[in-house]
């Protein structure tokens, strides 16, 4: 009788105990990672709503060169942004949702205020100010709106 006619061994049964220890560990490294998921998308759109803000300033203050050099920065902070948001691994459920909530929000309100500051109000500091903060409005309710409820996302 050789080794491949030996029937196989039987798994490893777990004991209740053993069973319960482990399902208790797979509940707390899957809370973990939906909770590192939400933070890091937290700091994604944060930093995108910061960066909007200098966007706006520098199109409706800065001029000619202020777009120049508003529109440079904010490809710059794109792709590192992209890059470091690809790089991130772990997605909690809802967060792609939460993202593209922001980012079509923000593009409205990014849009209007560009139109009505460029044509009605150029270089009003009274207007774009205001409107700069505005325009991280979208951004920073999409990242800091409550987590679904079975989610734990320490501050």
């Amino acid at each position: 009788m050789n080794s491949a006619d030996q029937p196989a061994t039987p798994p490893h049964v777990p004991d209740p105990r053993e069973a319960a220890a482990a399902l208790e560990r797979v509940s707390r490294l899957a809370g973990r990672t939906r909770a590192q998921g939400w933070r890091w998308v937290r700091l994604y759109l944060t930093g995108w709503a910061v960066a909007s803000v200098g966007l706006v300033l520098a199109i409706g203050l800065g001029g000619r060169v202020g777009f120049f050099v508003g529109m440079g920065a904010w490809a710059v902070i794109v792709a590192v942004g992209t890059t470091w948001a690809n790089r991130q691994g772990a997605t909690a459920p809802g967060t792609a949702r939460r993202i593209f909530a922001g980012a079509i929000t923000w593009a409205v309100v990014y849009g209007v205020t560009i139109f009505a500051g460029t044509t009605l109000w150029p270089g009003l500091v009274a207007f774009w100010v205001p409107a700069a903060l505005v325009s991280a409005v979208p951004l920073l309710l999409a990242a800091w709106r409550p987590v679904p409820r079975d989610v734990t996302v320490p501050a």
